[in-house]
């Protein structure tokens, strides 16, 4: 059949225009979903920016394999600050595979380990071993002990699996990067907002969760060289060590022991020698206190010293430390320092300790006042001295960290302020650190994950709050 030009143009016509409603209807399809320019920030948005270098903050350009295997181990799985650790790694295996359109057994596969209870070195070791015989791409670990674990890693070499650390590095020279706080500057943080809130002056006691952990000696070392390098009136009068408190409870059980003793010793010279004088008593405690067991008067009946009964059994030690709290050496060494005005912890746990050690100081202080006060019938004049004496008395807690206990306290001011570090970003550091280890695409030595200073005056700024965590 012979189609007339007429009807070529006709259909030619009606093509074009369907082609117009087409493009149209495009347009507008287009126009009803475009959402703007501007990419809506995640929640943790706040967590990256703080990263440096920045690049371990991005997901782009880590082509990784399909199925790549990363393991990653902290120090504990309970804690605020590990929990918000394994958040950060969650996050950016999440955001890792969603850049490389994985799904299904193709996606990247990255696992967070940690012993069960807080700073347990051997469940740590057994826990590397387990993902060290699943033979992952790199492993990450932050480690309890830095100078532990160095038999896994030679492992790890040797079966081409690199290790990086995260939070705490380790001695091993094999480490291809570590992420974590720069502990020194954040140390110093808080060592000079102790010092110049004690007023440049006094005694501190420094709680120091462990004495093995490269974060430990890193901040033990920068808090100490701050006071001692800034602060000529401020003194460290102790470092105490919390995996030691156990030691340190046997220790005050003996220094106890022998501080009674020798009172009773002299108390005993004296009720002797009382009738002959004061020359004689004072002679008599002398011999008291210098006359060996072998070589006592027993003609005098005035000491019986015997070497058996200076010294403690070991199973009264054992039974008398066991009765002391984790408190109770702190109190003892509140009360051996008198001029102690502030203490710092260097983690959650050391911080904690020291806010329950002032609140049964508190407790006990109240209730001795109250006593007085009914025995003596104190007037208001006399209340309000002590009132302000206990002002005076007042020793500042200030440390790191930033669990719901912590931030609480902060809230009632039992703690003065905190360095509050960046889990959530170590985690998903590390994770960013690992997959360029695998790709072979250089690390630096360190990243830092940044840190913010925490007062109960700043804690509600929109800033701050985006770097807390519970």
């Amino acid at each position: 059949m012979k189609i007339s030009m007429k009807t070529k143009r006709i259909t030619a016509a009606m093509l074009a225009a369907s082609m117009v409603l087409a493009a149209t209807a495009c347009a507008k399809e287009e126009r009803q979903t475009f959402t703007g320019d501007k990419t809506e920030e995640p929640a943790y948005q706040a967590n990256l920016d703080v990263i440096s270098p920045i690049a371990y903050s991005e997901t782009d350009g880590l082509n990784l394999e399909p199925g790549t295997y990363i393991s990653i181990i902290g120090k504990d799985e309970a804690s605020a600050f590990w929990k918000n650790v394994k958040k950060g790694v969650q996050q950016a295996e999440e955001d890792l595979n969603k850049t490389l359109g994985y799904t299904g057994n193709d996606k990247v596969k990255v696992t967070y380990n940690a012993p069960a209870k807080k700073e347990n070195i051997d469940e740590q070791v057994n826990i590397l071993d387990e993902e060290l015989a699943r033979y992952p791409d790199v492993v990450g670990v932050a480690s309890i002990d830095a100078d532990a674990c160095s038999v896994q890693f030679d492992l790890a070499t040797e079966n081409g699996i690199p290790v990086i650390a995260l939070d705490s590095g380790n001695n091993y020279q094999g480490i291809q990067c570590t992420v974590k706080t720069d502990n020194a500057e954040a140390a110093k943080t808080g060592a000079y907002k102790l010092a110049d809130a004690m007023g440049r002056t006094g005694d501190i006691l420094l709680l120091v969760h462990d004495s093995k952990s490269e974060t430990a000696k890193e901040r033990t070392e920068a808090f100490c060289a701050e006071i001692e390098e800034k602060y000529p009136d401020v003194n460290v009068a102790e470092i105490l060590y919390v995996d030691q408190f156990e030691e340190l409870k046997k220790q005050i059980v003996e220094e106890q022991y022998a501080a009674s003793n020798t009172s009773e010793t002299e108390n005993t010279a004296n009720a002797a020698a009382g009738s002959a004088g004061t020359e004689a008593a004072a002679s008599t405690v002398a011999d008291a206190q210098n006359t060996p067991a072998e070589e006592t008067d027993a003609a005098s009946g005035t000491v019986e010293s015997d070497t058996a009964e200076t010294q403690i059994s070991a199973e009264e030690l054992a039974a008398k430390s066991a009765e002391l709290t984790d408190e109770d050496v702190i109190l003892y060494y509140l009360e051996k320092y008198p001029n102690v005005k502030g203490m710092f912890g260097t983690n959650d746990m050391a911080t904690q300790l020291g806010v329950s050690a002032l609140a049964e100081k508190k407790a006990d202080h109240s209730g001795n006042t109250e006593k007085t006060e009914n025995a003596e019938k104190a007037e208001d004049t006399d209340k309000a001295d002590k009132a302000e004496n206990e002002q005076e008395d007042e020793i500042l807690l200030m440390g790191f960290d930033a669990g719901k206990a912590q931030l609480d306290a902060l809230k009632n001011g039992e703690i003065s302020g905190l360095v509050v570090q960046n889990p959530f970003g170590i985690g998903y550091a590390s994770v960013i650190a690992a997959a360029r280890t695998v790709l072979q695409a250089g690390n630096e030595a360190e990243v830092n994950t940044g840190y913010v200073w925490v007062t109960k005056e700043n804690m509600e700024s929109e800033s701050i709050r985006k770097m807390l965590y519970e």
